[in-house]
């Protein structure tokens, strides 16, 4: 194939790290790539929790558009943060081979807080806020939000006992401390741990392409759990 495959990622220096397995094994393959790294609505808007943000695909909306305008040829998403409804003319190529798909604790002194009635823990997520709250009723839960990078170092900056993280991401990009504490309790977003790419429905050529990278398994368990999410929705 002559034609150089464009790939649409967030510009993180996790969804970069993504994206260029994805870039790997289709190189693999023989074929030419190219990165275009952009930038995302949830990685510009970092002064509100997400969930009052109220936008779908917050974190995908502009590599769908750059897809739908023939910028790019494929994107790459943590599958967790894709709307279970893709947008119309976009359709799922490829689901990578999950990793872990836990959630993490990181700590930065030691973990003797958990037993304490007082804590303060750092999160983005509505999700972890609930489960964390339900176990831990009466420590306090603070908004957190940016790349891992960022919130790493948030941690480090202010008085926070700990701040929860995906253990997928934090572990990709070298950074998860030896004793951080993957919270096995805690139920996880539905295909957290997964990788997506996803293409234009008319490009044929790209999805046959795609389709090598493909690891059935986690497509199996990802659609199930992301089927699920769209009923609750």
């Amino acid at each position: 194939m002559s034609r150089i495959i464009k790939i649409g990622t967030r510009d993180s220096e996790l969804a970069l790290w993504q994206a260029k397995i994805a870039q790997s094994q289709l190189e693999s393959l023989g074929h030419k790539t190219q990165l275009v790294p952009l930038k995302s609505t949830g990685d510009l808007v970092l002064d509100k929790p997400l969930y009052e943000l109220g936008i779908t695909g917050i974190f995908t909306r502009t590599l769908d558009i750059a897809m739908l305008n023939h910028v790019i040829d494929i994107a790459v998403h943590s599958l967790k943060d894709v709307p279970t409804v893709l947008p119309k003319g976009i359709v799922q190529a490829a689901v990578l081979k999950r990793g872990n798909v836990h959630d993490t604790l990181i700590f930065k002194d030691n973990e003797e807080f958990l037993s304490s009635k007082k804590a303060v823990i750092a999160t983005g997520s509505l999700r972890r806020r609930a489960q964390w709250l339900n176990r831990f009723p009466t420590h306090t839960v603070v908004d957190l939000r940016g790349n891992v990078n960022s919130r790493l170092q948030k941690l480090e900056d202010n008085d926070w006992n700990g701040a929860i993280f995906a253990a997928a991401g934090i572990g990709r990009i070298g950074l998860r401390p030896e004793e951080a504490i993957n919270l096995e309790w805690m139920i996880p977003a539905p295909a957290q741990g997964a990788i997506m790419i996803t293409a234009l429905q008319e490009d044929e050529e790209i999805r046959t392409i795609c389709k090598e990278l493909n690891h059935e398994e986690t497509e199996i368990c990802t659609t199930i759990e992301r089927t699920f999410l769209n009923k609750l929705e």
